[in-house]
C-alpha cells in the first residue's frame, strides 16, 4: 500500500513538473502576452529618451505588442534605475539608461543598485561622443581659446545632464587635465541641460552629440571639441580635446537596456535577439547616423555584461581621479 502511495506520489510530482515546465515553455513563447513598460531615466528630448522611443516603436512593431515609455528623470538616471531594479522580474517592466547607470554608485555610496548584480542585461543601443558646446554668442570658436577664455574666469558654469552622468564627470575631467575652473551645474537630462545653453541661461555644456546636434546645425550652439578620444563622423573637422590640450579625455555616452535581474533567460534572449536585429538594421543605422550616434553592433546578454563590468571599472578609475562624491 505504501509503495502504491510512493508511486502515485512520484507521478503526481513528475505530472507536476511536466506541466509547470510546458506552462512556462508556453508563456516564453507567448511573451509579451500585455503592454511592456520601458522606463527612461532621463527627460524627454535627449538621447536617451529619443533612442529608447525609437527602439520600443520597433519592439512593439515585431512583437505586436505595446512597449510604453515612461520618463522617470532625476539624479542623471538614477531616480529610474532604482525604480527598475526594484520591480518584478517578469520582463515587462524594463530600463533604457545611459553611463550614469555604471557611474552613479562610484560617486554616491548611497545608491540602491548594483550595476551588474542587479540587471538583466539585454543590449547596449548607441554610443554618441560628447562635445563641449557654447552659447552661440559668446566670442570662443576654438579649443585654445576656449581654454584661454576659461582660465581668465572666476568660474565656468556648464550645464550636464545630471549629477554622476558621463557629462558631469566630461567636465570634471577637462577641469582636472586643463585647470578650467569649470563650475557643475545639473539638470535632470541633455534636453533642459542644452536649452539652458541655447537660451543663455548657461554659456557652456559638456553634452552628448545627439542631444545638441540640431542646435549646432541651427547655429544656436557653437562646438568648440570633442570629449571623446575619436572625432565626430558627423563633425570631422571639430578637433578632440585629446588633440588640442587636453590629453587622454575620452568621454562618450551610451545606452543601456535592461531588464531587473533574475528575469527568465528565455525573456531575456528574446529580447535581445530583437534589440541586436533592430539597432543593427540598416535602417535604424542610419537614422543614428543622422543624429549623430552608432550602434556598438550585435552583442549576447554576456558581452553585455562584460561591457557594462569594464565600463564601471573605467568610471571608477575617473571618480578617482577627479575626486568627484557625493558626501
Amino acid at each position: 500500500m505504501n509503495r502504491n502511495i510512493l508511486r502515485r506520489g512520484a507521478t503526481g510530482a513528475l505530472l507536476f513538473c511536466s506541466l509547470a515546465a510546458s506552462v512556462a515553455h508556453t508563456a516564453h513563447a507567448e511573451y509579451p502576452d500585455h503592454p511592456v513598460t520601458v522606463v527612461v531615466a532621463f527627460a524627454p528630448g535627449g538621447m536617451t529618451d529619443i533612442v529608447a522611443r525609437l527602439l520600443s516603436a520597433e519592439l512593439g512593431k515585431r512583437f505586436k505588442q505595446t512597449f510604453v515609455v515612461e520618463n522617470k528623470p532625476g539624479a542623471a538616471g538614477q531616480v529610474g534605475t532604482e525604480l527598475v531594479a526594484r520591480q518584478k522580474n517578469d520582463g515587462y517592466t524594463l530600463l533604457v539608461s545611459a553611463t550614469g547607470h555604471v557611474i552613479g554608485p562610484a560617486v554616491n555610496d548611497k545608491v540602491r543598485y548594483d550595476p551588474v548584480k542587479d540587471f538583466a542585461p539585454i543590449g547596449i543601443l548607441a554610443r554618441a561622443p560628447n562635445l563641449v558646446v557654447v552659447n552661440a554668442g559668446l566670442p570662443v570658436k576654438t579649443i585654445p581659446e576656449f581654454l584661454a577664455w576659461g582660465k581668465s574666469q572666476p568660474g565656468v558654469p556648464y550645464g550636464s545632464a545630471g549629477f554622476g552622468g558621463s557629462t558631469h564627470l566630461g567636465g570634471e575631467w577637462l577641469k582636472k587635465i586643463t585647470g578650467v575652473p569649470m563650475e557643475h551645474v545639473p539638470y535632470k537630462g541633455a534636453s533642459p541641460a542644452t536649452n539652458a545653453v541655447v537660451s543663455g541661461e548657461l554659456k557652456v555644456a559638456v553634452q552628448d552629440a545627439m542631444s545638441v546636434a540640431p542646435f549646432i546645425k541651427s547655429g544656436q550652439l557653437r562646438p568648440i571639441g570633442v570629449a571623446s578620444a575619436e572625432r565626430s563622423k558627423l563633425f570631422p573637422d571639430l578637433p578632440t580635446f585629446a588633440e588640442s590640450g587636453a590629453p587622454g579625455l575620452d568621454v562618450y555616452t551610451w545606452l543601456g537596456f535592461y531588464a531587473p535581474a533574475g528575469t527568465d533567460p528565455a525573456i531575456v534572449a528574446k529580447l535581445n535577439q530583437a534589440t541586436n536585429d533592430i539597432m543593427n538594421s540598416p535602417e535604424m543605422v542610419a537614422r543614428l547616423a543622422g543624429q549623430n550616434s552608432e550602434p556598438l553592433g550585435p552583442m549576447t546578454p554576456e558581452q553585455v555584461t562584460a561591457f557594462v563590468t569594464g565600463e564601471t571599472a573605467k568610471w571608477r578609475n575617473v571618480v578617482k581621479t577627479t575626486g568627484v562624491k557625493v558626501e
